[in-house]
């Protein structure tokens, strides 16, 4: 059921922008709340595109922002800020000398693996106050959201 034969009252959108805004706190993604968390001195945008890097690709500043729906300059200053404190590095691609490609460095793994497991605890405490039907309920509805349209 699509949501154009599902009409959704203006509180329900309220009530989802409310729990999403506790859970972006929870997950330590706000910038506010980095401080004494395995986010410490990332921009909120970073720790998203810390993560993509781990995916395979050539990755370049464009194909970045493509797939963080952001804007090329918004990237780059993300780029420059994980490029100083070396957890990002920049080098022409061997097949297109003209395009620099961009990959996480080894202090960059180190730390996106201390992102995904402050993630996963994270979770783990939200989740364990849900019941084991409640939680693969949760899981499949979120699921569903987050394939769009």
């Amino acid at each position: 059921m699509t949501g154009d034969h599902n009409p959704v009252d203006d509180g329900q959108a309220h009530t989802l922008a409310a729990v999403l805004s506790v859970l972006m706190r929870r997950f330590k993604l706000e910038p506010g709340l980095l401080a004494s968390s395995a986010y410490a001195d990332l921009h909120a945008n970073d720790a998203g595109l810390l993560s993509v890097l781990t995916e395979a690709d050539d990755w370049t500043v464009r194909t970045l922002a493509q797939t963080l729906g952001a804007a090329d300059s918004t990237v780059s200053s993300a780029l420059d800020r994980l490029e100083a404190r070396r957890l990002v590095a920049r080098a022409r691609l061997e097949r297109d000398r003209r395009v620099m490609g961009v990959r996480l460095t080894d202090e960059g793994i180190s730390l996106v693996a201390r992102l995904r497991e402050a993630q996963l605890g994270n979770s783990r405490a939200l989740l364990a106050r849900l019941t084991s039907v409640d939680r693969d309920q949760l899981l499949r509805l979120l699921a569903l959201i987050a394939q769009g349209d």
